[in-house]
């Protein structure tokens, strides 16, 4: 049995860790791309949920001046439907 060649083993060794530098640069490089991907993610969902809390505030806000505005209005479109809903779950 031959004895093992030290520059071999040398070249060997400095192959693997050539490779893993080379493994560990590119999973680094995936994880800041994935990490500027969820950054940009989550600015677009919080601008988002501000548009839509603004929007909200604007519906309730315009609703409340309708019902002050027009109360035995809105009175009798809640009667009117209260009473489309009974007679449509009464036929099933």
């Amino acid at each position: 049995m031959s004895k093992p060649n030290p520059v071999d083993s040398e070249a060997s060794v400095q192959e693997s860790e050539t490779l893993s530098r080379r493994v560990a640069d590119d999973l680094h490089e995936r994880i800041e791309q994935a990490a500027k991907v969820g950054e940009e993610l989550e600015h677009g969902l919080h601008e988002r949920g501000e548009q839509l809390t603004d929007k909200s505030r604007d519906l309730s806000t315009n609703l409340t001046q309708i019902v002050r505005d027009n109360p035995w209005a809105v009175v009798g479109g809640s009667v009117a439907l209260g009473i489309l809903i009974g007679v449509l779950t009464r036929r099933r």
